[in-house]
């Protein structure tokens, strides 16, 4: 997949009202969430689903990189974007 069809294929899976959603901005904590994120991330993957969307909120910006991280070692991870709102991104898998 070159760039320009993994810029599309996130616009199509950020429009979708189905999308799967990890939604973590209700955690406690950084380490709580992670270990939501870590969990539900392995069960999206395995449920066969090509894109998602995590949502970790705005504030400080603690977690948003900390999720950005993980993105950008995620070797299963074909790109990401973050959405407009800054609270939230898709992913392609």
């Amino acid at each position: 997949m070159n760039d320009n069809d993994i810029h599309v294929a996130l616009f199509g899976a950020s429009i979708n009202p189905r999308l799967p959603v990890i939604d973590l901005h209700a955690a406690p904590d950084v380490h709580t969430a992670m270990e939501k994120f870590d969990r539900d991330f392995d069960r999206l993957l395995r449920s066969g689903a090509r894109a998602g969307r995590i949502i970790y909120g705005l504030g400080e910006g603690v977690l948003a990189r900390e999720i950005h991280k993980r993105l950008k070692t995620n070797q299963q991870i074909l790109g990401w974007q973050e959405e407009e709102s800054g609270g939230s991104c898709v992913v392609l898998f």
